[in-house]
């Protein structure tokens, strides 16, 4: 170190002041003019009907005191000459020393530097070495790195035992915060893999911060939701399938009737068959048919049949019917009709041609 500094030869700034003394001149009239304003509006109570008045009493005095103010500040500049002429002198006196002062500085500022980023790659290597075969991705630390690299926790270059306890600590914290989101995540992976949905935003609802708790109480909402949706979706579904069947089976015994009626036999005239193909009457004809074959009895030309024939333990009735044809092809019409409506297990006892003279 210089001598010059080390014999402190630099000595305090040597003045010869002399406080300047401020006279008032006229005091006293300056103060019996101030008293003798406030005598005359100290108590004022401005008014409604003295408005006009009353602001320009207010401009008055204000101006007045503007005026003062002004005095005050004049006084005070000329007052200060002395010393703004000193200051002057000491900043260029001064500057050398400032100019060599900063120069030291700048220097010592950047070997501090060169020595912080060798601290500073020692706590990136701490990092590295410490989260070794973890799940810890070390450059989220990389806030902490400019305190921990501070000259207090190493000696010279080697880390003190409180840097690496400090950064061991931060490290198993985030290891457990790794290890609850794992397990948060299984949990609600599971739970929608239960639940046949996907966990892809629910894991991003997580990921977002909500809790796990939240994030659950979610997906059992929506599953219910979806649930009650697929419930509504397969009722009309089901009752759409049920009406087109019934539609379905109504056109096909419509049809069926139809079919049978439009074939009746040639001898019975064209209107006649018009008629009873009408899809009233053709309803008419199956309503009546089945009532008829509800009745107790049935009486055909004239004869009752009450004995019950052979062979057909759980029929009730039976019918003798002469029916003539006037083909085979007719013949073959009328049973198919018999067919078509369910009579198909008739038996025909005889069947002959019938000879004309």
């Amino acid at each position: 170190m210089s001598e010059v500094i080390e014999n402190q030869e630099v000595k305090d700034i040597q003045i010869e002041f002399k406080p300047a003394a401020i006279n008032i001149l006229e005091e006293e009239k300056f103060k019996e003019y101030i008293d003798k304003v406030v005598a005359e509006y100290k108590g004022h109570v401005p008014k409604a009907d003295n408005l006009t008045v009353d602001r320009k009493t207010r401009a008055k005095l204000n101006g007045l005191m503007t005026n003062l103010e002004a005095r005050r500040k004049e006084i005070k500049k000329e007052i200060n000459v002395p010393y703004t002429e000193f200051e002057s002198w000491y900043k260029k006196a001064i500057k050398p020393m400032q100019d060599v002062t900063s120069t030291i500085d700048a220097g010592i500022k950047k070997i501090e530097a060169e020595q912080k980023e060798e601290r500073k790659k020692v706590v990136h290597e701490l990092l590295v070495e410490l989260t070794t075969d973890t799940e810890v991705d070390p450059r989220i630390f990389e806030s902490f790195v400019d305190d921990w690299a501070k000259a207090s926790n190493f000696n010279d270059v080697k880390p003190k035992k409180q840097l690496i306890d400090s950064i061991t600590y931060v490290i198993a914290g985030e290891k457990q915060k790794i290890a609850e989101y794992k397990a948060n995540k299984d949990t609600i992976s599971n739970f929608c893999f239960g639940n046949n949905v996907s966990d892809t935003p629910y894991i991003r609802m997580l990921d977002s911060g909500k809790s796990v708790s939240e994030v659950m109480s979610a997906i059992s909402e929506d599953v219910l939701f979806e649930k009650q949706r697929k419930e509504a979706e397969e009722k009309r579904k089901e009752a759409e399938r049920q009406a087109e069947l019934e539609k379905q089976q109504q056109e096909f015994e419509t049809r069926k009737l139809e079919e049978a009626f439009n074939a009746l036999p040639s001898h019975v005239g064209e209107e006649n068959a018009r008629a009873l193909s009408q899809p009233e009457v053709v309803e008419h004809f199956k309503e009546e048919f089945d009532k008829k074959a509800a009745q107790s009895q049935i009486e055909i030309s004239g004869t009752t049949v009450n004995e019950e024939p052979e062979n057909l333990p759980n029929e009730k009735y039976m019918a003798v019917i002469e029916i003539y044809f006037s083909s085979i092809e007719e013949k073959n019409q009328w049973k198919q009709v018999m067919i078509d409506n369910g009579f198909g297990d008739f038996k025909a006892t005889e069947f002959k041609e019938i000879k004309h003279d």
